[in-house]
């Protein structure tokens, strides 16, 4: 929609944003910008949330450095975290017998590596990346198993998550797409990454339950976000936000598209929509 459309909404009383690409620089930086926009939605009342693809472990130190005030949205919206309790409220799991089909894919695809999810640890066949992309992409509390399948020990996992070369999304979501059918959800979230979440594990379905546990309705909430997987959550707030630098399937679904990230879009949004910056 046209940016002339919105103004100033002081409804918002919920304000989720992704990380990676929305907040969240390429060099894992939050600008001072973005920082004071949050701090001043605070102010005034808003509940401030992290909607990622990150587990509660690694997405901790994001949520205490913003100081956020509400439950986090995890795994996709498929675990809902209360930071002050460190009790979580929500939680989806995968099947075990399709996490087993999905990595064996390496098998056939050995250029796709399969990473499993499970209760805040990550299980992975080899170590095809040095120590900092895992840990500052997917977390330090990851393992080497040969045998992904048995080191589940037929536990449910959270998800399985691929980590691709990005010519190759299209050609992975459609192999996972025809593999998984309607059991479970596909979606890229990041250049680099595809993900199978359990059905229900979306962000828009989790920003729904917070909202529905808060006792707020969608046109309270705001949402940020950048890529597919944000999507769903950006068509179902009142206010929904694609950042710049996003994906089409973002921008197909949002009310209004911000500036990208290294303009601040993240903080531009937050001033025009909850702070009243008029010129924003």
């Amino acid at each position: 929609m046209e940016s002339s459309t919105f103004s100033a909404h002081p409804a918002i009383s919920l304000l989720a944003f992704d990380l990676d690409g929305t907040v969240l620089s390429e060099q894992f930086v939050i600008s001072p910008r973005v920082i004071a926009a949050i701090q001043a939605a605070k102010a005034r009342g808003v509940r401030v949330t992290i909607a990622t693809g990150r587990p509660p472990g690694v997405t901790l130190p994001y949520a205490e450095m913003i100081g956020v005030n509400a439950p986090i949205l995890c795994l996709q919206g498929g675990l809902v975290y209360d930071t002050t309790t460190r009790h979580t409220l929500r939680h989806l799991r995968l099947p075990h017998q399709l996490a087993c089909e999905l990595v064996e894919l390496e098998r056939a695809y050995p250029q796709w590596q399969a990473v499993a999810y499970l209760n805040g640890s990550m299980f992975i066949s080899s170590k095809r990346y040095d120590d900092a992309f895992y840990e500052s992409l997917l977390g330090k509390d990851y393992s080497l198993h040969t045998d992904v399948c048995g080191a589940l020990a037929g536990d449910d996992p959270d998800k399985v998550l691929f980590i691709i070369d990005p010519p190759d999304a299209a050609a992975i979501l459609e192999v996972l797409g025809r593999l998984v059918g309607a059991r479970a959800s596909v979606v890229q979230s990041h250049a680099r990454f595809v993900e199978v979440n359990p059905l229900g594990a979306t962000k828009g379905a989790g920003l729904a339950w917070l909202a529905q546990y808060l006792g707020l309705t969608r046109g309270h909430v705001m949402a940020i976000g950048d890529q597919d997987n944000d999507a769903s959550m950006i068509a179902w707030a009142g206010i929904g936000v694609a950042m710049g630098n996003g994906s089409p399937a973002a921008h197909a679904v949002a009310d209004w598209i911000a500036p990208p990230i290294h303009e601040d879009g993240a903080a531009v949004a937050i001033e025009r929509f909850i702070l009243g910056a008029q010129g924003a």
